[in-house]
């Protein structure tokens, strides 16, 4: 059985800082290889957008540090359909895939019956209709965010009566989402639910630096192993549940908003799943990365 871990060229564009150790980036796709190996599986790295790849050659295709996809991300569904219609399998699936790529899907979850952060779209030319929505919802702290984005990239933290002036300075074409601050990142934090091979396997509480919004360790947040309520599991079980797909993974984002867990990013192609977080874990991904070969593959 021959395993390709999907992995970027480069670090995305956004990246405009310097990072003291790039590699521990990369440290989920390195366990989930060496998991594997233990397995008696040949994986290895694979640039996504490689050219020069059959990928007939492989039975498996896992998403994993795919992160510069962002840079390009219509190239990077071309280079999935490839994947897709080869003999090898992709997990995630390309439709799942697709569909994740923009935030989009929020709505959708929300037409799903899964709780979410409230949210308006639109473009900077619909600023009157964005502003007369935040308006009218009552919004006072907002966040912004481009609907094609990874690692917080462009997310921006606005007040309503700030909103007409960063819609103003944003391209005219670009697409962003506007939605309520949740308090709740800056106490509780937000927590990160992780599944493999469709059960839940650790939770994670994020929580972002001083001065930031951004639970994210490129920004300075940080990422701590967390015991959630058996509620809270029940309830962001149950979303996973709604969505129309077989997942190899998926990590889903919720804060505490109204009241409820609310869903603020649901992660299917290419999240930190922080199996160093969790003993066992890329054991659990590598089985579960076994079981989707297809018949007669192995």
């Amino acid at each position: 059985m021959r395993v390709a871990v999907l992995r970027c060229e480069r670090l995305p564009r956004f990246v405009t800082w310097e990072i003291d150790d790039v590699e521990a980036l990369f440290d989920d796709d390195r366990r989930l290889i060496e998991a594997l190996r233990e397995r008696g599986v040949d994986a290895e790295p694979v640039v996504w957008s490689a050219q020069e790849v059959d990928w007939n050659g492989f039975d498996v295709a896992v998403l994993r540090s795919t992160w510069d996809y962002v840079d390009r991300p219509a190239g990077f569904v071309e280079a999935m359909t490839r994947i897709d219609r080869s003999t090898c399998t992709l997990s995630n699936p390309l439709a799942a895939v697709a569909w994740n790529l923009d935030k989009r899907y929020l709505d959708d979850l929300a037409r799903l019956g899964v709780p979410i952060v409230p949210v308006v779209r639109g473009t900077p030319a619909d600023a009157p209709r964005l502003l007369a929505a935040v308006d009218r919802a009552g919004w006072s702290s907002l966040v912004l965010k481009p609907a094609v984005g990874a690692g917080g990239s462009g997310v921006e933290r606005a007040d309503a009566a700030g909103l007409a002036a960063v819609l103003r300075g944003l391209p005219p074409g670009v697409e962003v989402l506007v939605q309520p601050f949740a308090p709740a990142i800056l106490d509780e934090g937000e927590l990160s639910f992780v599944f493999l091979g469709g059960a839940l396997s650790h939770v994670l509480r994020k929580r972002p630096a001083a001065g930031d919004f951004r639970a994210h360790p490129i920004y300075g947040g940080t990422v701590e192993r967390a015991d959630a309520a058996a509620d809270d599991v029940a309830q962001v079980a149950a979303m996973l549940g709604r969505l129309p797909f077989e997942l190899l993974y998926a990590r889903i984002d919720v804060v505490r908003f109204g009241g409820r867990l609310a869903v603020l990013e649901l992660e299917l192609v290419e999240p930190m799943l922080y199996l160093d977080r969790a003993a066992g874990s890329a054991g659990r991904l590598a089985d579960a990365v076994i079981s989707t070969v297809r018949p007669g593959r192995a």
